[in-house]
């Protein structure tokens, strides 16, 4: 397969570069050679080369897509599989006249025989030494179903780029169950598969007696073969089997011998069977004269539904009538050229990918089913469900169009982020999107599944916490400003120099006092910044050394988190105003330092003497004991040591159920930067 894609059709070309590529006559072209066409604004794809007198390349092969190849995926894993059993198989690809090559697999081998039917072309045959195994879109009717016991399908998946197979089991009143070929074996009763042993043993079985105390009452035997027909009219409607009917209907009148009131049962039972073979008869009927309408307004896309809508509901006890217009029918469609014959197959073409898309359409919408936003994980399904809709058409029900078109809008407004925040949170809340109360999750808004538990929070619920936070945010930082404010030291009033103070040092106050711009400037601003920062200027043993004028905490004590910043309700570091406390005490510093610490609330009253006097040697401090702490703003924080925002683990707790969410470590990195300012 050819990579749609520039940037891996560059790669595929390198890989290639000594290789050529021809168009395959077993994929119906006409074995010309390609080359590969590179497109930014399209898909990429083979090309013929042209024809040397210039004219365009005329190529017989009409289906291009993946599928058109299935014919090569089933030969190739069929090969596998029979050569690990010890099989040699021969295959031959059988062309019955107007069926395009690849519509039917023949698989031969010592012991045993397969045909395999990829499409409605070619009507399966029961009864001829190899067992049908029969595609997904080839319609097979009940009866046979029933006398069968059961039959065959086939399906291949898209994996990468190739397809896989797959065979499944279809039994009548019970689902598709499919298996890998690997599961497969091959026994006298032909392809076998594990629910074949199941579905054989329950029909084989013999039924169980049931026991009941005491002496069991004698039931007449006409009694008794009333209600056994009874109960098999009941499954011949329920199977909708008309000869079943017709015959029950007949062995019923026949029978005599029973009381009035399960005579009129009976006869109730027959009446309202004879309604329904009126009815089924209509629809017979209905179905002859719309293939015999088809047949004269020479619609061969119609005929040729019709025709297979009659083999599969109406292949017995035909009527003369019905037999001479699906004898004109069949003339009819043979009578075709094959142009015709070949636009006919391409709208059956056209019809088998819209139902395919169909197909495709339901399964997307029910992995959608959980989702009532776009988030961009699901872009590839969106882009898939969109496509698929627009190729299935009319087939899809009101309903399932009413939710692609819901789809159709989300995927017009662009895909919407997941919002992150920690479920403890936002449960403390009110949905306005599903109204969903504080201390409850919230639910599905739309789709099939509306009303129940949505697996995240709406974005709506988790947009007020995080605008809380910015606002808190913001005030906080307001109000350290307004503090800083009020707290800077006025500037002290310079004294009138001596001169020769003004020799030896000159000073320039006004200069001092003009704003700074530049270079000069940013590192100015980048020098306060750094002086803001209390917690690197005071050592960490005296941080809670004195009592918060803020929070009121205690020595000793960790500050309140009252403006949330950290992962608990104490503070990493203490409030500045506790740490400039500290800077101010008398305890901790020399006589040259209180001076420098107390100016923030007097000023100089009188100049600096001339010669600086001896600091006095600092006493020595004694040995306190260990405090609480919160943390240190020289650390980093670890995953392991904070809270799991998404699966609520605690602190030197795994995450669960796979290891270290991402959503934890992005946590503890903002933890690392709030301390670091």
């Amino acid at each position: 397969m050819l990579p749609m894609e520039a940037i891996e059709l560059d790669a595929f070309r390198r890989v290639h570069a000594d290789d050529t590529f021809w168009c395959g006559t077993l994929l119906g072209g006409c074995g010309g050679q390609l080359t590969t066409k590179l497109y930014t604004d399209r898909a990429c794809h083979f090309a013929h080369h042209p024809d040397p007198d210039g004219l365009p390349h005329v190529c017989g092969r009409r289906s291009r897509g993946v599928d058109s190849a299935d014919h090569l995926y089933v030969r190739s894993a069929a090969a596998a599989w029979l050569a690990g059993r010890g099989e040699q198989a021969a295959f031959e690809y059988t062309r019955t006249e107007g069926a395009p090559i690849g519509s039917v697999v023949d698989v031969r081998w010592r012991h045993g025989a397969l045909r395999v039917h990829l499409d409605q072309a070619v009507a399966p045959v029961w009864d001829d030494g190899a067992e049908p195994v029969l595609g997904t879109m080839v319609p097979v009717d009940r009866d046979t179903l029933i006398h069968r016991w059961y039959v065959h399908r086939i399906r291949l998946n898209s994996v990468g780029t190739a397809r896989h197979v797959q065979i499944g089991t279809e039994a009548f009143a019970r689902p598709i169950e499919w298996f890998a070929l690997d599961e497969c074996e091959m026994t006298e009763r032909g392809l076998s598969t594990p629910a074949v042993e199941k579905i054989v043993q329950a029909r084989t079985a013999p039924r169980p007696s049931v026991w009941s105390p005491g002496k069991a009452r004698k039931v007449p035997e006409p009694e008794a073969r009333a209600q056994a027909l009874l109960r098999r009219l009941v499954y011949a409607r329920r199977i909708e089997s008309v000869p079943v009917v017709k015959q029950v209907c007949a062995d019923i009148e026949d029978l005599t011998g029973v009381d009035e009131e399960l005579q009129e049962q009976l006869e109730a039972a027959v009446r309202h069977a004879r309604i329904w073979l009126v009815e089924q008869d209509e629809q017979r009927r209905k179905l002859f004269d719309n293939l015999n309408r088809a047949v004269e307004e020479q619609k061969p896309g119609r005929v040729r539904r019709l025709l297979m809508h009659v083999n599969a509901t109406a292949a017995e006890d035909r009527t003369e009538a019905e037999s001479a217009v699906y004898e004109r029918a069949t003339t009819y469609f043979d009578s075709l050229d094959d142009l015709t014959r070949d636009a006919v197959e391409a709208e059956a073409d056209t019809e088998k990918e819209a139902h395919k898309a169909a197909a495709r359409v339901r399964s997307v919408l029910q992995r959608l089913r959980g989702y009532d936003a776009y988030p961009p994980d699901l872009r590839p399904q969106v882009e898939e469900l969109l496509r698929s809709a627009a190729s299935a058409g009319e087939l899809l029900t009101r309903g399932e169009a009413r939710r692609v078109e819901v789809w159709k809008k989300r995927a017009a407004l662009g895909p919407r982020e997941q919002l992150r925040v920690a479920r403890r949170y936002w449960i403390q809340r009110s949905c306005p999107r599903c109204n969903a109360e504080e201390g409850k999750d919230c639910v599905l808004v739309e789709g099939p599944h509306s009303g129940k538990p949505r697996k995240d929070g709406h974005n709506e619920r988790l947009q007020l916490e995080l605008d809380e936070r910015k606002a808190a945010q913001k005030m906080a930082r307001q109000q350290k400003k307004a503090r800083q404010e009020v707290e800077a030291p006025a500037e002290p009033m310079q004294p009138a120099p001596e001169v020769h103070e003004r020799e030896v040092s000159p000073t320039r106050p006004l200069q001092e006092r003009r704003p700074q711009s530049g270079r000069e400037g940013q590192a100015h601003e980048a020098r306060m910044k750094a002086a803001a920062r209390l917690h690197h200027q005071v050592p960490r043993g005296d941080w809670y050394r004195m009592l918060c004028p803020r929070c009121h905490a205690g020595p000793g004590k960790l500050c309140e988190n009252d403006d949330r910043v950290g992962p608990s309700a104490k503070r990493q570091l203490p409030h500045d105003e506790r740490l400039r406390r500290v800077l101010q005490s008398d305890d901790r510093i020399g006589p040259g330092e209180q001076q420098k610490g107390v100016r923030d609330e007097r000023q100089h009253q009188a100049p600096p003497p001339a010669r600086a006097k001896a600091r006095p040697s600092r006493p020595r401090r004694r040995e306190r004991e260990p405090q609480e702490t919160a943390g240190s703003a020289a650390r980093t924080w670890h995953a392991r040591e904070v809270t799991c925002p998404k699966c609520q683990a605690g602190p030197n707790s795994p995450c669960t159920p796979h290891g270290l969410h991402h959503e934890r470590v992005e946590w503890a990195k903002e933890f690392t930067r709030k301390l670091w300012g």
